[in-house]
């Protein structure tokens, strides 16, 4: 079944089924599950269901650069609470990967990077455990997008991405009104 849904859908660069998006990981341990069952443990297909679904559902915040904004983090604080999602959030410095002129610099500008980004996380941290949410730090260093892709894949049960919008003078005035952008990782 997973081969026909690959053959039919392989050759669209937007259904990426090779990566464990969170709709494939479940059809994974369903169609486990589904063997299990058939092969008389029924106990066993539900201790996989029952595990899968133990597994916290979580939203990724990606901050804009070293700083959570005050309305990311209340928008991902109401969110997590409402949904029941823990919180993980996340820094990227976009250093490029094969600079020769920063090289020499590369270590320092990590070092002050991560001192500002676990200031602002802490913050992050105790409006987390004021309300009882769990809460996970993350620092990476490269392209933004391909961290989120990376830390989805690392992860399991990631399910949304809500982010800073680049703050150009066009969005400053959205963001005051209180739109803030929200991904869903489904088929990421």
């Amino acid at each position: 079944m997973l081969r026909k849904i690959k053959k039919r859908f392989g050759k669209n660069k937007d259904v990426e089924l090779e990566g464990k998006s969170t709709l494939t990981e479940r059809f994974d341990k369903t169609m486990e599950a589904i063997t299990f069952a058939e092969a008389g443990a029924p106990q066993v297909a539900q201790q996989i269901i029952e595990e899968y679904e133990a597994e916290p559902r979580k939203v990724l915040v990606v901050g804009k650069e070293e700083i959570f904004s005050k309305p990311v983090m209340d928008y991902a604080l109401g969110f997590a609470e409402r949904m029941g999602y823990e919180i993980v959030a996340v820094n990227v410095l976009p250093l490029p990967a094969d600079s020769p002129k920063l090289a020499p610099y590369c270590e320092l500008i990590n070092e002050e990077f991560k001192a500002k980004c676990e200031e602002s996380a802490s913050y992050f941290k105790n409006a987390c455990e004021e309300r009882n949410i769990p809460f996970h730090h993350i620092i990476r260093t490269g392209d933004p997008e391909q961290c989120i892709r990376d830390i989805h894949r690392e992860i399991k049960r990631i399910e949304f991405v809500i982010c800073d919008p680049d703050l150009s003078p066009s969005m400053t005035e959205e963001v005051e009104e209180g739109i803030i952008p929200v991904f869903c990782l489904a088929n990421a």
